[in-house]
């Protein structure tokens, strides 16, 4: 919403922060993760300040804060002690993470446009968010009614993240396009879970001890855009983008690069009422996932080692926009 002719708003909602992956039993990972879910959402403030800068040109500060909500979620096989007392005399169970949060985050920035040219740089500070995660794990005998369950507690922040946006007109209703981002995943390296209860969990985990985690261990990530855009008449328009997002992944999770062409129309159907379809087609590029270890004295490595190959990867949205 337009406030003043200097100043204006938008609320948002995303969910910028997911990951859902199933790898089945019977096979080596289930030891380190079968399933593993985070979602997240984000409501967010953003406003504006413009101030006239030169004959033709504007300056923008820009600012925003949101409230985040993060859920987790992870099961895996574990071994269980049978007995206390020998720790060694363990059974399979099943082992479900449970956890979540909320926080606030906040984000600044500053554009530089010349509407009459349709020329607009931009340059926005994405702030981390912490997270001070509570839940719980619980574990259930496979093949019996028992289940043992306690508190647990670890901490988080979601990366920070700097992107930098450009477009200009290059020919009359020709419009060129291009944005890089980049993300602090390293920051997110293991996160562990302490048992936050009153006593020992399953006889070997007292209060405080680690009880289990999840190993990421992430690099730094990189987005890259370029693309055109061209107005056909009053009513249409459209624009078509490349996309490079570089991978994430040091071999422990399956996020490796993303190649992506997008393709996007957009109607407007009257002064204040315009349409857009949008919607994108790529590939995921193969990799490989590691996480063995060495066994001391010269024994066997633990963990398992498995390679994937590429997959298509695609996305379609639809939304209106309805300017007061």
């Amino acid at each position: 919403m337009q406030l003043t002719d200097e100043l204006g708003c938008a609320v948002q909602y995303r969910e910028p922060w997911g990951i859902d992956t199933d790898s089945g039993i019977n096979n080596a990972r289930m030891f380190s993760a079968i399933e593993q879910e985070i979602s997240s959402r984000d409501y967010g403030l953003n406003c504006a300040y413009r101030f006239s800068a030169g004959e033709k040109g504007f300056f923008r500060i820009l600012g925003g804060v949101s409230y985040q909500e993060l859920k987790g979620r992870q099961t895996k096989i574990s071994g269980v002690p049978l007995d206390p007392n020998n720790p060694r005399n363990l059974t399979f169970a099943n082992s479900t993470l449970d956890v979540d949060d909320s926080a606030f985050g906040w984000r600044l920035g500053a554009a530089y446009e010349i509407p009459e040219i349709a020329l607009r740089a931009s340059l926005v500070y994405q702030s981390k968010v912490n997270y001070d995660l509570d839940g719980t794990v619980g574990v259930s005998l496979i093949g019996a009614p028992l289940s043992f369950i306690t508190p647990v507690n670890g901490s988080v922040a979601t990366p920070q993240s700097v992107e930098f946006k450009f477009q200009t007109g290059i020919a009359p209703d020709w419009l060129a396009l291009a944005s890089i981002k980049w993300t602090d995943w390293k920051s997110i390296t293991k996160i562990g879970f302490e048992n936050s209860g009153t006593g020992p969990f399953l006889g070997r985990f007292p209060v405080g001890a680690e009880v289990t985690s999840l190993d990421l261990y992430y690099k730094d990530g990189w987005t890259v855009m370029g693309g055109i855009g061209h107005k056909f008449n009053d009513k249409w328009s459209g624009a078509a983008t490349v996309t490079w997002d570089r991978g994430t992944t040091t071999g422990l999770t399956s996020q490796t690069d993303v190649w992506l062409l997008g393709l996007g129309a957009n109607y407007k159907a009257t002064q204040h009422l315009e349409f857009r379809l949008a919607g994108a087609v790529g590939i995921l590029t193969s990799g490989t996932l590691d996480n063995t270890t060495s066994a001391p004295n010269g024994g066997s490595p633990t963990g398992s080692k498995a390679d994937f190959g590429t997959d298509v990867v695609g996305g379609m949205t639809l939304s209106a926009k309805y300017r007061f």
